[in-house]
């Protein structure tokens, strides 16, 4: 027989099932990244992820209803991960008064994804190649806006108001860091000894970004 004491340390069972829900949940997503990790978005499937995560398919569609879904929760959670820490950096003050917070935000974005490999696949749908693949209209708009908060950060805009998107010279420093992750991963900067750090501080300084100069909305978020 259960005691009185012992009913009442049990959780309330709304609380119980949220947690069972989130156990789940957590299951399936780590599942799913492994599932990805091996096959792409395009090769997996739900049966997989399910098999992986020893489950039924019955039981991730309450939860996700589709791969798709899956992926751009990953994705939105790394990517919010990402501005989190890209963010910290850009809000210290520098310690070399030449430096721009932008610069400093640059190899923030790069340290982040040196150490993390897997989530720039993640990012760029690359693990079976690289080539344009989505999650489905509204879920690539959430996904670009999270990373727009990022880019904006790269480099100094005009102060006219919080910039809605990032301008060349961000976008710019964003496809030198991407172009620097997928060559040191695959191994090619190797024939010239390069370190990615050094590459990009190197770019940064040629075009100015390196030099302490602030602007406006600087701090818009």
């Amino acid at each position: 027989m259960i005691s009185v004491g012992t009913q009442a340390a049990l959780p309330p069972q709304p609380v119980w099932a949220e947690t069972v829900r989130g156990a789940k949940r957590d299951a399936i997503l780590t599942a799913a990244r492994e599932v990805f990790g091996q096959d792409g978005l395009e090769g997996a499937t739900m049966r997989q992820i399910a098999l992986r995560a020893g489950c039924t398919t019955g039981a991730i569609y309450p939860l996700f209803a589709s791969k798709e879904m899956i992926y751009a929760e990953l994705l939105a959670s790394s990517l919010s991960d990402l501005h989190a820490h890209v963010r910290k950096v850009f809000d210290q003050p520098t310690t070399n008064a030449q430096t721009s917070r932008h610069a400093a935000a640059a190899h923030a974005f790069l340290a982040y994804y040196l150490a993390r490999p897997y989530e720039v696949n993640l990012g760029l749908y690359a693990f079976n190649g690289l080539k344009q693949t989505g999650v489905g209209k509204q879920d690539d708009q959430t996904l670009n806006e999270a990373l727009t908060q990022t880019l904006l950060l790269l480099a100094p805009h005009r102060p006219a108001g919080k910039p809605r998107r990032p301008n060349t010279q961000a976008m710019c420093v964003f496809a030198q860091l991407i172009g620097t992750l997928v060559l040191h991963q695959a191994g090619r900067l190797k024939p010239g000894r390069h370190q990615p750090q050094a590459l990009i501080a190197h770019y940064l300084q040629t075009q100015h970004i390196a030099e302490n100069q602030e602007t406006d909305d600087d701090n818009s978020n």
